[in-house]
């Protein structure tokens, strides 16, 4: 008896080690979670080490809904990220599944630039979800750097229109965004193209609206459940210097909440789109 004893001693020794080994690995695997401003950091890192895609694939799912990896690619460039060197961080800000971060990035040629970065946490992971510049005088509202806003004509008469009653404005905002969606449906974006303003489409033509906007046909995207719901405005809309109506604010919807921000020329007899932003939180 005690000789199967000993000998089932020997036998297990291997599965113990095997067993204690699972252990270790396991302990190895449960590091410390990535801060949100390391994951901004890290996205930064990469545009500048020109692994710009990966920077992208990294991103939260509303980031790469609106734009595609060679449009953010070449966007980077044009901000000038590809030449990031590095930046002054303030203290991260969060809410919940969201994290904002004011930082200023410098550049290898010196130049500082001032963003805006928004983190929410997807799948236990934080993810770059926008960037924007800081508030303006104008308006007290930021940008995004990605989005498409058309530049004001010199001589705007529209600065001395006065602000429409706040129900136009909602009723603006909910076609404007029915027209966007019912383009991403039809994949065309040209009768979505011929009801902007016309100052606008001075400045953008067909093929680059269709071409900003083409992640949300590849991802068939569908924000239809606006048409029933509220629009819900961050700050009170105004009219700027440059005579824009400015409007922002976001839909508590279902799949996605949907956010926005628009900017609106007057071109007699009406407020014509000027400017689209749209951000998806699913």
């Amino acid at each position: 008896m005690e000789r199967l004893i000993l000998l089932r001693s020997a036998a297990m020794r291997p599965l113990l080690r095997l067993l204690l080994l699972t252990v270790l690995l396991s302990l190895g695997s449960c590091s410390k979670p990535v801060d949100p401003q390391t994951s901004a950091q890290k996205f930064f890192e990469q545009i500048a080490a020109g692994q710009a895609d990966a920077a992208y694939q990294s991103a939260a799912f509303g980031f790469k809904a609106q734009r595609s990896s060679a449009v953010f690619a070449a966007a980077a460039k044009d901000m000038g990220l590809t030449d990031y060197a590095g930046a002054e961080w303030d203290k991260p800000e969060r809410d919940g599944r969201t994290t904002t971060i004011r930082v200023k990035i410098k550049t290898t040629g010196g130049t500082a630039i001032p963003l805006i970065v928004t983190l929410i946490k997807e799948s236990g992971t934080w993810k770059v979800f926008s960037l924007r510049s800081p508030p303006t005088g104008d308006t007290g509202t930021s940008e995004n750097r990605f989005s498409l806003v058309g530049k004001a004509p010199a001589f705007a008469d529209a600065v001395t229109k006065p602000i429409p009653p706040e129900n136009e404005i909602r009723q603006l905002v909910r076609e404007n965004l029915l027209r966007f969606n019912e383009a991403i449906a039809s994949q065309s974006f040209d009768a979505f193209y011929e009801s902007v303003a016309v100052h606008w489409q001075d400045q953008l033509t067909k093929g680059q609206l269709q071409r900003a906007f083409q992640p949300f046909i590849d991802k068939k995207i569908n924000i239809a459940g606006i048409g029933q719901a509220t629009p819900v405005f961050d700050t009170p809309p105004s009219v700027n210097s440059e005579g824009l109506l400015i409007v922002s604010g976001h839909y508590d919807t279902s799949p996605y909440r949907v956010r926005f921000a628009m900017r609106f020329y007057y071109e007699l007899p009406a407020w014509k789109l000027f400017g689209l932003d749209v951000d998806l939180v699913n």
